[in-house]
């Protein structure tokens, strides 16, 4: 899962590359959804601006995020897993009904 998110939402100061940063959503275990601005060219080795635009994470929300993101992640691991099985199953269904098509067109011509 990715660290962060980004946004549109404007700001007025410039990062030392002289761009407007982005505000983006951090999705670490220390700062579950807390947003900060950064870089624009954050992935590309930037200039390194950042600054928090959300207070600290705090209490309960600290602890229950990051394993809310987890069952979520895993859930969708899940899912992508049942999809394949899916497809291989109806892969498996077309090949057994070809096969039934083809023994029932040799009875008929005999």
């Amino acid at each position: 899962m990715s660290s962060y998110s980004s946004s549109t939402v404007q700001n007025t100061d410039l990062c030392q590359c002289g761009l407007l940063p982005v505000l983006k959503t951090s999705w670490t275990d220390n700062n579950p959804g807390r947003r900060f601005w950064s870089c624009r060219m954050y992935l590309r080795k930037g200039c390194g601006y950042y600054r928090w635009h959300d207070p600290p994470v705090e209490g309960r929300s600290k602890n229950i995020i990051p394993g809310l993101l987890r069952k979520i992640e895993m859930l969708e691991e899940e899912i992508k897993e049942l999809k394949r099985k899916e497809q291989k199953d109806a892969m498996w269904l077309r090949v057994v009904i070809v096969v039934v098509v083809l023994i029932l067109g040799l009875a008929l011509l005999r």
